[in-house]
């Protein structure tokens, strides 16, 4: 959808964009070697379409670099690729990331991610649209009991505000749950609720629901496994 970029891409982007510094140990470990692991799978989606996605993330030394590519039943392929840096020294961090779809249009962010004293991430920065227009964000993500919950607020390249809420929690082994809330300008919101389930085998499913401002709902229903698979608790 190139008529709104924020909820796909700040969404979807910028909220993960500081796991690697909340989640990171209190103190600096020994540089380990880094690690890959592989996602492949397919989905369908209550619209008809289906296809298949493929990521790749490789972990290390205080970076996380993922590339990630999805295939329609028409052979389109869209892509992103995202790098995460994080220094536990000096408690800060940087993001970047790009999203091509099929026609060639990208989009692309860059920013700086810096840890509070009571333990919080605030984040920072730019995005471009698939129109070439720059808006700017900031976002603050606070750890939680079971999870994290995130606030970000955008404005547009006309001084517009919108604004996001996310919350994400672990709910049983290998399961975790992701509801984010994008409102516009003009107040309208809408509602893109993500269940995931990795299974000690590293097969999974993830279902992702989004609600449009109109009340309208969409579903993708993907199933995938991943190699090697995640170490259990």
């Amino acid at each position: 959808m190139k008529t709104d970029p924020s909820f796909k891409f700040v969404a979807a982007v910028i909220l993960t964009g500081v796991s690697l510094a909340l989640f990171a140990p209190a103190h600096a470990a020994e540089p380990k070697a880094k690690r890959t692991r592989t996602h492949t799978g397919t989905y369908q989606s209550s619209n008809g379409n289906s296809g298949t996605l493929n990521t790749t993330v490789t972990r290390g030394n205080g970076e996380a670099v993922r590339n990630s590519s999805l295939t329609n039943q028409n052979g389109q392929t869209t892509t992103h690729i995202s790098d995460r840096t994080w220094d536990k020294a000096t408690g800060t961090g940087t993001v970047s990331s790009s999203t091509t779809l099929p026609d060639g249009d990208t989009m692309g962010r860059q920013g700086t991610l810096t840890k509070n004293a009571d333990g919080s991430v605030s984040g920072q920065g730019t995005f471009t649209g698939y129109s070439g227009k720059t808006s700017t964000y900031t976002n603050t993500t606070v750890k939680t009991a079971n999870g994290a919950t995130t606030t970000v607020t955008i404005t547009g390249p006309n001084g517009q505000v919108s604004t996001v809420n996310s919350s994400v929690s672990r709910t049983g082994p290998g399961a975790t749950t992701r509801d984010t809330t994008v409102t516009g300008p003009n107040g309208k919101s809408a509602e893109k609720e993500i269940a995931t389930q990795v299974n000690p085998d590293g097969t999974g499913t993830r279902v992702i629901q989004v609600t449009k401002p109109d009340g309208t709902t969409e579903t993708r229903t993907e199933t995938f496994t991943i190699t090697p698979a995640p170490k259990g608790p």
